[in-house]
């Protein structure tokens, strides 16, 4: 009955109520537009680093992460590929080398990474082949000795173009240095000119007999799954398995050297063995040694040190500033559409106060005749929130209709595409709002309406029937 007259009570002012639904409305339409954008753009960052740039999960030897040397390689790569490829989670993998190196044409040279792949297996964990300048540029065909795919921002600084001959100079395992004349044969362009401008990629075969390896091994293990973000728990079961811990003294100095606090120091000093721990037992060793918050304060140090074997790294910790961006999306719903939320919750405190004065004799009389004061205080608190999400459900809708439309047709940001490209954003974004995020913004109305409404309803039941009776 309460909600009956509360929101027949709405409409007793429509111009007044419709204004207010209005500014609820438009603002909301606003805030969910300005997440969707956001959402998308970051959407388009994450998607093309990891399907470009960094993949799901990487595999390396620990001690290839602590320096680069090309001689800490992956021994038995296949196998490891076989058997990480029956899990069901997994999409597609791919091996790599790689190696630091001055590339130069006889106009130009610059510093790069040089990436050995096998083509047809790098198809399927990267889309960097999608990404070719024009249709003359091949993804390694029509060149059969040496080819080489370059990033345009590459070609700029070499000042070269496709089929020009470039020259690699590079370290090999034995740590000689070896000089080799590649000619180019495509030419890339990704949303990220950094990422274009460092690295360079040629044939598997050749890169293994440049570097002087023989056996199956390799420096770099690509992993894509099917859900490409979702890493943890094929993460945390590939460090089980292949991944070892181990407070040595090697450790210890390392720790040293990284000035890691006196006290933590001294317990590991007395825990100091050869033994090694998959990663699940040495994070209970540490947690049970350290303590739980000093440990989680200094775990990156001290599992960096203490790493053996192959070292298993999320796209998370590849891109540590990708991580940061994704995690932030979590909080812009709040920021946008609460900030936009809490300027229409002083209209519609204003709102249901200039109500309540206005029917000071009506609220006296029901009070007089008996009405529980906490029914009057439901029913202004009533009144607000379903003036609140009348105006919310149509901002959502609206907004909705306004996302999908620009989900499907994209927005062209390409008149600022330099700079976004130098941050290695897209500049075509596909704007989008999660189901998830819809309900937080229903929840948050609703809330907006209860707060709105609390000082009015406070002061509708403080009024004394005798003396709102006589008001006029």
């Amino acid at each position: 009955m309460i909600s009956s007259i509360a929101w027949k009570n709405i409409w007793r002012s429509k111009t007044r109520s419709l204004v207010v639904i209005t500014a609820i409305s438009i603002g909301l339409i606003g805030g969910i537009t300005a997440v969707a954008f956001m959402n998308g753009l970051m959407v388009g960052r994450l998607n093309d680093a990891i399907k470009i740039e960094v993949s799901s999960l990487q595999l390396h030897n620990s001690k290839f992460m602590e320096n680069d040397e090309v001689k800490y390689s992956i021994n038995n790569t296949s196998e490891i590929i076989n058997s990480i490829s029956k899990n069901t989670e997994v999409e597609a993998i791919s091996k790599r080398l790689k190696t630091e190196a001055m590339i130069s044409s006889n106009r130009a040279a610059a510093g790069t990474v040089v990436i050995g792949i096998n083509p047809e297996e790098e198809k399927q964990v990267s889309e960097l082949y999608k990404h070719l300048v024009d249709s003359n540029s091949r993804y390694f065909e029509g060149i059969k000795r040496r080819p080489i795919l370059i990033g345009k921002k590459m070609a700029e600084k070499l000042k070269v173009h496709l089929r020009s001959k470039v020259a690699i100079s590079f370290v090999d395992i034995n740590g000689v240095s070896v000089r080799e004349v590649f000619r180019i044969v495509g030419i890339f362009k990704t949303q990220n000119t950094g990422f274009d401008g460092m690295n360079v990629f040629i044939r598997f075969n050749d890169a293994k007999k440049m570097l002087g390896f023989k056996a199956d091994e390799s420096h770099e293990i690509a992993i894509l799954l099917k859900e490409m973000t979702n890493s943890e728990e094929i993460s945390l079961s590939l460090k089980n398995e292949y991944t070892k811990y181990s407070i040595n003294k090697n450790a210890l100095l390392n720790l040293r050297n990284d000035s890691i606090p006196e006290n933590i120091f001294a317990k590991l000093e007395e825990i100091k063995s050869d033994k090694a721990y998959n990663y699940s037992n040495f994070q209970q060793k540490m947690n049970n040694i350290i303590g739980e918050e000093e440990f989680a304060q200094y775990k990156k140090q001290i599992d960096a040190v203490s790493e053996q074997g192959l070292s298993v790294r999320e796209w998370k910790q590849i891109s540590p500033e990708l991580a940061m961006q994704s995690t932030w999306l979590d909080f812009m719903v709040y920021i946008f559409v609460g900030i936009i939320l809490l300027a229409l919750g002083f209209g519609i405190v204003n709102t249901m106060l200039m109500v309540v004065l206005e029917r000071i004799r009506e609220i006296g009389m029901l009070i007089a005749i008996g009405m529980n004061r906490k029914k009057v205080f439901s029913m202004i608190i009533l009144e607000s929130v379903l003036l609140s999400l009348t105006g919310g459900i149509a901002g959502i809708v609206f907004g909705w209709l306004i996302v999908s439309f620009l989900n499907r047709s994209g927005v062209d940001m390409s008149i600022f595409s330099k700079g976004m490209q130098a941050l290695g954003y897209p500049s075509l974004i596909y704007p989008s709002v999660s189901f998830a995020n819809y309900v937080q913004i229903t929840i948050m109305v609703i809330l907006t309406g209860i707060l709105s409404a609390i000082y009015p309803a406070l002061h509708a039941i403080k009024l004394k029937p005798a003396e709102a009776i006589r008001k006029e």
